[in-house]
C-alpha cells in the first residue's frame, strides 16, 4: 500500500485497563485510574499499527508530536478503544486525529504526528550518542 492511500483511513485498537496501566503505578499517590502516559501509549500504538500497513522494508514509524486532552477517568477492568484517523500525509509524515472512549464515553481526544524512519538508522544514531 502507498503511504498516500492512508489518507482518511481509520484504525482502531482496544484494550482492557489493568492495574499496571494506572496513574499510580507511574506516580505514587495519584489515583488508581487509567494513566495519561498509558493513554498516550495507546494512541501511539494505534497510529503505529495503521502506518505499518504502508511501511517499506526496514521502515517503522516514530512519534513526533502528541497533543492530547485526557478528560475523564477510567477504572481498572473497563475497556478502552482508540480510533485514529489519518488527516494528512506529507511524504513520510502523517498527522492523525484521535478519540479514545471507555464504556461510558469519550475520555481523550487530540492529534498525533508520526514519521516513517529506517529502524536500523535511527537505532544507530541513538547508539552513537554514547560515543560523544
Amino acid at each position: 500500500m502507498e503511504k498516500a492511500q492512508l489518507l482518511n483511513t481509520t484504525f482502531t485498537f482496544e484494550q482492557v485497563v489493568t492495574e499496571d496501566m494506572t496513574a499510580s503505578k507511574g506516580v505514587p499517590g495519584t489515583p488508581d485510574v487509567f494513566g495519561t502516559p498509558m493513554l498516550v501509549m495507546m494512541v501511539e500504538n494505534t497510529c503505529f499499527k495503521c502506518m505499518a500497513q504502508a511501511a517499506e522494508e526496514g521502515e517503522v514509524s516514530v512519534g513526533v508530536t502528541v497533543d492530547i486532552t485526557h478528560s475523564s477517568p477510567t477504572p481498572v477492568g473497563m475497556k478502552v478503544v482508540c480510533t485514529a484517523k489519518v488527516e494528512k500525509v506529507d511524504k513520510k509524515i502523517l498527522t492523525f486525529s484521535f478519540e479514545v472512549k471507555d464504556e461510558a464515553g469519550v475520555i481523550g481526544t487530540g492529534t498525533h504526528v508520526r514519521a516513517y524512519v529506517q529502524k536500523a538508522k535511527i537505532e544507530a544514531k541513538a547508539a552513537a550518542k554514547f560515543n560523544k
